[in-house]
């Protein structure tokens, strides 16, 4: 089945509405709608500024989850000391 230029320029309508009005409660549809184009394609032609624009998105995406990943293997590793240093406190008598 093919959407035409008019079904495809109403769903850019509609995610720039979404976007620019931070619409955060349709964001996951909107992204969903996205990802089922992009996923049906298997090359597309783009200006190369769009193509540049594009992969900053993507560098800025990719580094802020690899932060995030980071932040939650630091908390897991200090819950995991923590969790161990409950189940083995220190011989007080030792001291």
């Amino acid at each position: 089945m093919k959407m035409t230029q008019k079904e495809l320029s109403h769903l850019v309508f509609l995610s720039e509405v979404v976007l620019t009005g931070k619409k955060k409660s349709l964001m996951e549809e909107t992204l969903q709608c996205l990802l089922y184009i992009v996923k049906s394609l298997e090359e597309v032609e783009l200006p190369d500024t769009v193509v540049n624009q594009i992969e900053s998105l993507m560098a800025m995406i990719e580094s802020d989850l690899r932060d995030e990943n980071e932040r939650m293997q630091e908390i897991r590793g200090h819950l995991d000391w923590t969790q161990k240093r409950k189940r083995n406190p220190p011989d007080v008598d030792r001291l």
